[in-house]
C-alpha cells in the first residue's frame, strides 16, 4: 500500500510538472506553437547559415539574434528570431518612439503615484517622488541612458493621456503598424509580465522604425545626460549603459547607440545600431548569460554584418522611386543571382504604381516601389512653309509635305529645345511668303499702270494727228 501511495504522489508531481511546463516555456523564450510562428530549428541552429552563397556565422551564447540592415531591410542573419521572449528593458525602444511621435518634448510632466511605484529598490530607476517635474524630453534622456523603470512609466501615463492602459494600446498598435507578428506590450519599461513579450526580429524592425527619427538617434549616441535640478531634487547626471559607446575597453567603431536590458527571466539583452561607409546595421541579440557574453556576440554581428555585405542599387528601374531601391548582397555578389518580383496598381489618377521585391536564393534582400506616370498627351502637328504657302493660294498642301512638316515637328518635340526653336522659326517664314505674296502683288499692280499709261499716251496722240487742221495743198 505504501509503494502504491508513493507511486501516486510521483505521478501526481510529474502531471504538475508537465502542467507548468508550457508557461515556463514561454517565459524563457523557448519556442512556441501558435500558428503564426514558423517552424524553427532549435536554437543552436543558425538558420540564415541555410542559405546558398550566404555569408556563414559561428554559434553564439545569446539563444535568439538577428542582423538587419537599416536601409534595405534585409535579414542578414538570424537565429531564433521569431521565438517569443521577455524583452526585458528592450521595450523601452518602443517607449521611446511612441512618445517621440505623440508627446510635446517640452512640456512639464508630474510624477504620480503610478510612475513612482516603480522606482522599486533593486531595479533601475531615478528615485523620483510623487510632485516632481520634470520636462519629457529630459525624462527621455533618464528612461534610454538611465533606463529607469518609473521614468518610463510616468512618461507612458503623460502621453497616453493620463491613462497607461491607453498608452499600452499605442505601442501595441504602433508595433502591428510596423509589421510585429510576435509582439504584445503589457508595461511601458520592461518589467517582467506573462503577457509582455516580443522577439529578435520585431525588435530589430521597431529599431529600424525608430532610428528613422532625429531625436532618438540623438538620445541612443549621448554618452552621458544631466537633468536640470527640479522643484524637489537636485540635478541628476547619469552615463549611458551601452559599453560600445562609453567605455574604452568594448570601443566599437561606427556605434550610433542602443539600448541595455535584463531581467532574471529575460536573460541579458542588447540592441545595438552601428554605422560604417554609408550602412547601417542593426544588431538584437537576447537570452544571453551574462552581458560580456552579449557583448562579444554583438561584436561578432556587428562586424558580421559590416564587413561581409554591400548595398547596391537595384538595376534598370523606370519612373519615379518613392521606397527602396536598394538590395544587400553579399560582398562580390552580383544582381544577376537575384530573382525579381513585381506587382503593379494603377490609382485613381492614372499613375502605375510598381512594387518590386528582389530575393537571392529565396532570401529577401531589398525592395522598391516605384510610380510611373503615362503620357497622355500627343505631338502638336505644325503647318510646315509648304502648306502654309498652299493654303494662302487657296490649294492643299501635297501630301508628302505634309507628312515632311509632321516628322520633323514630332522629332522636334523630342529632341531638347528644339521645339521651341521651330515654334519661333514658323512665324518668320509666314512673314516672308506675306511679304514675297504682297510684293508680287504690288509689282502687277506697278505694271498695270506703267501699261495703262502708255496706252494713255498712245491714244492721246492718235487723237492729236486726227484733230490737226489739213494744209493747203492737201486741199
Amino acid at each position: 500500500m505504501r509503494n502504491k501511495s508513493l507511486f501516486r504522489k510521483a505521478a501526481a508531481l510529474i502531471a504538475l510538472g508537465l502542467a507548468f511546463a508550457v508557461p515556463v516555456s514561454s517565459v524563457f523564450g523557448e519556442e512556441t506553437t501558435a500558428s503564426s510562428a514558423p517552424a524553427y530549428a532549435p536554437a543552436s541552429v543558425i538558420q540564415s547559415n541555410g542559405t546558398e552563397g550566404w555569408p556563414q556565422l559561428t554559434d553564439t551564447a545569446s539563444d535568439y539574434f538577428c542582423v538587419m540592415d537599416q536601409d534595405t531591410g534585409a535579414l542578414l542573419g538570424e537565429k531564433s528570431m521569431n521565438v517569443e521572449t521577455p524583452p526585458a528593458s528592450l521595450t523601452k525602444i518602443m517607449t521611446c518612439l511612441v512618445a517621440i511621435e505623440n508627446g510635446d518634448l517640452d512640456a512639464p510632466v508630474t510624477m504620480t503615484e503610478t510612475g513612482v511605484a516603480y522606482a522599486v529598490s533593486g531595479s533601475s530607476n531615478l528615485y523620483t517622488q510623487v510632485g516632481e517635474v520634470f520636462t519629457l524630453r529630459d525624462m527621455l534622456y533618464g528612461m534610454m541612458l538611465k533606463s529607469a523603470n518609473d521614468i518610463a512609466t510616468e512618461i507612458a501615463v503623460f502621453v497616453g493621456g493620463g491613462s497607461l492602459e491607453h498608452f499600452l494600446d499605442m505601442m501595441n498598435a504602433r508595433a502591428a503598424e510596423i509589421g510585429c507578428k510576435h509582439t504584445h506590450f503589457a508595461n511601458a519599461c520592461g518589467m517582467p509580465h506573462e503577457d509582455h513579450y516580443s522577439c529578435a526580429h520585431d525588435l530589430a524592425l521597431i529599431s529600424q522604425e525608430a532610428l528613422k527619427n532625429p531625436l532618438f538617434r540623438e538620445i541612443v549616441h549621448t554618452k552621458e545626460y544631466t537633468i536640470p535640478a527640479t522643484n524637489m531634487n537636485e540635478a541628476r547626471t547619469f552615463q549611458n549603459h551601452h559599453k560600445f559607446l562609453v567605455t574604452e575597453e568594448y570601443a566599437y567603431d561606427g556605434i550610433i547607440g542602443g539600448k541595455t536590458g535584463y531581467t532574471d527571466l529575460a536573460g541579458s539583452c542588447l540592441a545595438t545600431y552601428v554605422e560604417r561607409d554609408g550602412r547601417t546595421v542593426i544588431v538584437i541579440a537576447l537570452h544571453c548569460l551574462g552581458m560580456d557574453n552579449c557583448l562579444a556576440d554583438t561584436r561578432k554581428l556587428c562586424d558580421y554584418g559590416l564587413d561581409l555585405f554591400e548595398n547596391s542599387s537595384i538595376p534598370n528601374l523606370s519612373g519615379t522611386i518613392l521606397e527602396g531601391g536598394l538590395v544587400t548582397l553579399p560582398e562580390g555578389g552580383s544582381f544577376d543571382e537575384c530573382e525579381t518580383v513585381s506587382n503593379e496598381e494603377t490609382t485613381e489618377s492614372g499613375a502605375v504604381l510598381t512594387s518590386t521585391r528582389c530575393t537571392w536564393h529565396g532570401r529577401d534582400v531589398g525592395s522598391v516601389l516605384t510610380e510611373t506616370i503615362p503620357v497622355t498627351s500627343e505631338p502638336v502637328r505644325e503647318e510646315s512653309p509648304a502648306e502654309a504657302a498652299a493654303q494662302s493660294e487657296g490649294k492643299a498642301a501635297p501630301p508628302e509635305a505634309a507628312k515632311e512638316s509632321f516628322s520633323a515637328n514630332a522629332a522636334g518635340s523630342v529632341k531638347n529645345g528644339e521645339a521651341e526653336s521651330a515654334e519661333v522659326s514658323r512665324p518668320s517664314s509666314d512673314f516672308v511668303n506675306i511679304f514675297l505674296i504682297a510684293g508680287a502683288a504690288m509689282l502687277v499692280l506697278i505694271i498695270l499702270l506703267v501699261v495703262v499709261n502708255v496706252h494713255l499716251r498712245r491714244e492721246r496722240n492718235r487723237r492729236r494727228l486726227r484733230n490737226k487742221p489739213r494744209s493747203d495743198k492737201d486741199k
